[in-house]
């Protein structure tokens, strides 16, 4: 199986010439173009030139960073689908303007996780009051935030420490212990306790108001329109995808260490961190929405209606 992130070889890998089909043939199908990520929960889009429609439609990948940009690219026309997260559709719903994309089905919930150094012992909230905590700045803080006030605690009992995104640092911080916990993506907490210097405390994050939720398949409103039909089509075979996947925990295992490189122990550890879920919430999305604006990361939450909109009606 093909690597995902390198584009040139999945671009040959699902072009119908590693599939046998002549050039000709391959050309005949419609082409959709795909922003992805690196990380466990989007194992179901990523699976879509293996299921139902891999001798119909020719999939191009083009991975993202963040998902700001991949939002940007779908409302440019750049790309037709994308993993997205929920706080990405919130921030464009609360513009109050027409859906440039829509949600078409779920991906997962959770995928944010708290970790704690070995010595830092945690075993209930409120053993976290008066600790440091690294916090990644967006979906990593709602989490940690929520997740502290629905049980009981406040995010004013733990000292923040901010970082602009996740990776290398943040992990560092854990490990110089300038920090005691971090609130990070995955698979990064599972890349701490894997390195044997962390662990997951039973303080999960993921149970907060909003049911964790974290990231969808989004589609422009303009491929919606030109390919509804298509879209349904892929929003089933990535539905497929997550079942097939839920069902059987290594056969997920064994496709994102085959896809994304990504080493054996660390993908063990982080799927059971990680929900995947195809169904979509719109009511938590405004739960979710609620907390984001408290953050102070919108001027004012969008209303039910507005948000209902960026969902697509199956």
């Amino acid at each position: 199986m093909m690597k995902f992130h390198v584009i040139a070889a999945l671009a040959l890998a699902i072009s119908g010439v590693a599939t046998g089909l002549r050039p000709a043939e391959a050309a005949d199908k419609p082409t959709v173009k795909v922003g992805y990520f690196s990380q466990l929960h989007d194992a179901a889009i990523l699976d879509l030139p293996f299921g139902d429609l891999k001798d119909k439609v020719n999939f191009e990948y083009v991975k993202f960073q963040r998902y700001a940009d991949a939002a940007i690219a779908l409302v440019r026309g750049d790309i037709d689908i994308s993993s997205l997260g929920y706080a990405n559709l919130i921030t464009e719903a609360a513009k109050n303007t027409d859906p440039n994309f829509k949600f078409i089905t779920g991906l997962a919930r959770g995928a944010i996780n708290l970790v704690c150094s070995n010595d830092v012992k945690i075993a209930d909230w409120p053993d976290l009051k008066g600790k440091t905590v690294g916090v990644v700045s967006g979906f990593p803080e709602i989490f940690i935030d929520d997740a502290l006030r629905t049980h009981g605690q406040s995010e004013k009992d733990i000292t923040k420490v901010n970082f602009a995104v996740a990776g290398p640092p943040v992990l560092q911080a854990l490990k110089d212990k300038t920090v005691e916990c971090v609130s990070v993506f995955e698979p990064f907490g599972a890349t701490a306790v894997g390195g044997k210097y962390a662990y997951y405390p039973p303080t999960n994050i993921g149970d907060n108001s909003f049911k964790g939720l974290n990231n969808g398949i989004a589609a422009s409103t303009a491929f919606i329109e030109k390919h509804g039909d298509l879209v349904g089509d892929i929003r089933n075979a990535a539905n497929k995808s997550t079942a097939k996947f839920r069902e059987d925990e290594g056969k997920w295992v064994d496709f994102i260490i085959s896809s994304q490189g990504f080493p054996k122990d660390i993908v063990e550890i982080g799927v059971k961190r990680v929900t995947l879920d195809s169904t979509l919430y719109p009511t938590e999305a405004a739960t979710l929405s609620a907390n984001m604006a408290a953050l102070g990361l919108l001027k004012a939450k969008p209303s039910a209606e507005q948000l209902q909109r960026f969902f697509l009606q199956q």
